[in-house]
């Protein structure tokens, strides 16, 4: 998979030294005048293509009661307060940062409509709760026709229910764990302030879990997680590296997130 991985070409848009120098200056002009709207708009307006490019590769279908430019709202106020937060000297690329904002706000008010219905959330839940009973007893990820098997359902079937599941915004920004948890694998990933002596501990332990959970992936499941959130390429474009459709991708996608839920949940 590394090979393959790192035939990649990166996604990343080049700018060229002169756009650096004026959004640095920009960024040095808002953090010693905080709170000039002025120069707020003015950041807002330079990085509000991120959000068009979150909403695009968001791996979920949406009914037709919500409309792009409702997530395009949910997402700008994920970009202002990414603005506001965003300390410069720690040396993290804002876009970096901007994106995780601008996603979780989208999922977070997608959640608060709670637009899945039940039916959809207990049979994700019977997926995850599958996969670690066959991970236990069989000390490997199993295979869709190993899952289908324990499940008793067609493996037609299974792809139905994690097509299902992919609309349960299953994601690296999904909480862990039960529902009162803070804690989403994403941040899991992303640098924290100063955190206290016991939470550095146990980011470190779940760290190291999600590192081990993400190593017993499946190859084709392992490279679509590494396209999908570190080469930031759409669920079209993995489609074409690994030769499946969109759908698959999104269905693979959903199944690997159950997989990295599971295995921390345990």
């Amino acid at each position: 998979m590394s090979e393959a991985f790192r035939s990649i070409p990166r996604k990343t848009p080049q700018r060229s030294p002169s756009d650096d120098a004026e959004v640095i200056q920009l960024w040095h002009q808002y953090k010693t005048q905080p709170g000039n709207p002025q120069l707020r708009e003015k950041l807002i307006l330079r990085y509000l293509h991120l959000v068009r490019y979150v909403v695009s590769r968001l791996p979920i279908s949406l009914p037709v009661s919500i409309a792009q430019e409702d997530l395009i709202s949910y997402g700008t106020m994920g970009l202002m307060e990414a603005v506001e937060r965003y300390d410069v000297s720690r040396g993290l690329k804002f876009e970096t940062y901007a994106v995780t904002r601008i996603r979780g706000s989208i999922i977070d008010q997608l959640r608060f409509q709670d637009w899945v219905p039940r039916g959809v959330r207990k049979r994700s839940k019977e997926v995850s709760e599958a996969m670690a009973r066959l991970e236990e007893k069989l000390g490997r990820t199993a295979t869709e026709d190993e899952l289908a098997e324990e499940m008793g359902v067609t493996k037609n079937k299974l792809k139905i229910i994690l097509a299902e599941s992919s609309n349960l915004m299953i994601s690296l920004d999904e909480s862990r764990g039960d529902e009162s948890s803070n804690t989403s694998l994403m941040d899991l990933v992303e640098d924290k302030n100063s955190p206290d002596p016991q939470g550095e501990l146990e980011i470190g332990e779940l760290r190291k879990r999600l590192a081990e959970a993400l190593g017993k992936l499946p190859e084709r499941e392992k490279l679509l997680i590494a396209l999908y959130y570190h080469e930031n390429m759409t669920l079209k474009e993995i489609g074409e590296v690994i030769s499946v459709s969109e759908s698959r991708v999104c269905q693979l996608h959903a199944q690997a997130i159950l997989r990295l839920r599971s295995a921390l949940n345990q």
